[in-house]
């Protein structure tokens, strides 16, 4: 039988020959590149079209051997980033850029670049991407006639539409922008009323303290979530760590404590520091579509968050650690040096950037810091996280000096009493890591099962899921892969115990009354999302909220 030029005349039971693909190149790549059709696209329709039988595997070994790439790799993207930097540094003009002679759309890089929040750190470190990257990105200006085809009033439907990073000013501009929005939303703030202020403390009118305490647990959880994400736990318990604090921002963000913006910043380099780019992605964005719902675009706060998504990834953590900055100098300028809010600002610049720095300069920063605090007025509390802070860096310095006898009297001579059990946890963590380096591997152990503990004093299993962490990686690390087993089990269960967070809602109304407390003042609300457990990804608009309102005497009188 004749077949048509590039047709194999195989029976449906013989595949491919090696000799066979070259035939039919140009038709197996068009439609996989060009047409954009899946591998089972064209595996069917060579099938049915061209006799040509061929495994999905045998496909995706010869698509690689053609080059024919119809998604993105990695070190491609590394290099578009690179050339990227390198034409804005040097000639400040737009780029259009190609792989393999086939033109990279925005949208594709900016989720590739979501989804791979490594290539920043790999292009800040200058690390070069293979040759074969280097060979097939290529990179041109764009035409005149290439970015204006369109009508003028469909110019302008898309200058809208286009994405943040195509439509984003420099970014010494957005810089500047942040810093105002920054002090504006500090300012007002202040000058509005919805922050009381005394001489040693600084608090939300309405709700207290309530405010702030409750971004702590919904940040913790947010750690949670992120220390399980690619340790093996199942998409619901994660989802289930995700929904609760994410529901919670919106009573953070209903009403902002002072301090808000450098926490969630904090949180998010801590997130960054950790390999979970990707989680710092979700909280920054959630922000910024929450400002937004809440206040409308043109609120400061709205601007503020979206002003910092719409930063290049590539400089979004050189501008994170410039807010950080900025934040403590404005809170000193409003309150104080010696005021606690400010030493718990300078705290959370500290945990976010000063901690990768030298040791020694980190003792010598706190101990300055310390010099202008008047203790008598400031919070017990931010003092001894303050201290707590000096000796570590000082115990660190120690460390790299070659000294861990010293490191370590330097930890084990701390007052565990003074500090919180959240530091005494930390303590204890790094006590194990100096002993596990003098080769004390029963003490360590000791050390970290001692942070265990220290944590569960805490009342937070996000705390202590942790702190099981820790333990859990100290166990692979001295081969004992069955006791690691043990904890990480221990550590999946608390993790599956994760609760909802409570939020107190206390009635202005009520208070002290002929010295008593109200007994019908305080009520515990309890907020859970609901969302879909066959999908693997958080859904904000199909979740749903339930509010349960528990009155808190009787449930401790109940025992509960």
């Amino acid at each position: 039988m004749q077949t048509e030029a590039g047709e194999l005349s195989s029976s449906p039971n013989r595949y491919a020959t090696p000799q066979d693909w070259p035939k039919l190149q140009d038709v197996i790549v068009r439609l996989y590149v060009e047409e954009n059709k899946t591998l089972e696209e064209v595996k069917q329709y060579m099938e049915q079209s061209h006799g040509f039988v061929a495994t999905i595997s045998m496909y995706k070994r010869q698509l690689a051997s053609w080059g024919a790439f119809k998604n993105l790799r990695f070190d491609e993207v590394l290099q578009i980033l690179r050339l990227k930097r390198q034409r804005e540094a040097e000639h400040n003009k737009g780029s259009v850029f190609f792989v393999r002679d086939r033109k990279v759309e925005i949208d594709s890089l900016q989720i590739y670049i979501s989804r791979n929040p490594s290539l920043y750190s790999m292009l800040e470190s200058g690390e070069e991407p293979h040759s074969d990257a280097v060979r097939d990105v290529s990179c041109r200006t764009p035409a005149p006639m290439e970015s204006h085809p369109d009508p003028p009033e469909e110019q302008q439907k898309l200058t809208q539409e286009k994405a943040p990073e195509a439509m984003s000013k420099p970014t010494s501009e957005l810089h500047d922008s942040l810093m105002q929005l920054l002090r504006t939303h500090i300012s007002e703030g202040f000058d509005s009323g919805t922050w009381i202020l005394s001489d040693s403390q600084c608090w939300s009118s309405k709700g207290h303290r309530g405010p702030a305490e409750l971004l702590k647990s919904v940040l913790d959880r947010c750690m949670t979530a992120a220390l399980s994400v690619g340790r093996q736990v199942e998409p619901v318990a994660i989802r289930h760590a995700l929904d609760s604090p994410f529901s919670l921002l919106i009573r953070v963000f209903k009403n902002p404590p002072p301090e808000m913006i450098p926490r969630i910043l904090c949180i998010a380099t801590r997130l960054e520091l950790i390999g979970r780019g990707e989680i710092q992605g979700i909280l920054l964005k959630f922000c910024a579509d929450l400002a937004r719902a809440l206040y409308g675009p043109d609120h400061c706060l709205s601007s503020f968050w979206q002003t910092l998504i719409d930063v290049p990834p590539a400089e979004r953590s050189r501008a994170i650690v410039t807010i950080l900055t900025r934040c403590v100098s404005v809170f000193d300028e409003h309150l104080g040096v010696g005021h606690s809010l400010s030493a718990e600002v300078y705290l959370l610049y500290f945990d976010a950037v000063e901690r990768q720095t030298d040791p020694k300069l980190q003792a010598e920063n706190i101990t300055s810091r310390l010099s202008k605090l008047d203790e008598p007025s400031t919070d017990h509390s931010v003092l001894a996280m303050l201290k707590f802070e000096h000796a570590l860096a000082t115990c660190k310095a120690d460390l790299a000096d070659g000294n861990p006898d010293k490191a370590e009297s330097i930890l084990s001579q701390l007052d565990a009493t003074t500090l919180s059990p959240r530091d005494n946890s930390f303590r204890c963590v790094w006590l194990g890591y100096i002993r596990w380096m003098r080769g004390e591997t029963t003490a360590a152990e000791k050390a970290y099962k001692d942070s265990v503990q220290a944590a569960k004093l805490t009342g937070s299993r996000d705390c202590v899921c942790e702190a099981l962490f820790q333990l859990e990686t100290f166990y692979l690390h001295i081969q004992e892969p069955l006791q690691a087993e043990g904890i990480r089990a221990e550590r999946f269960n608390a993790l599956r115990k994760l609760g909802a967070i409570a939020w107190v809602d206390q009635d202005p109304s009520s208070g002290k009354e002929s010295g008593k407390e109200s007994e019908t003042g305080s009520k515990v609300t309890i907020i859970r999302i609901g969302s879909d457990t066959s999908s693997e990804t958080w859904d904000p608009s199909a979740s749903t909220i339930i509010l349960e309102y528990h009155d808190l005497c009787n449930q401790i009188a109940a025992g509960v």
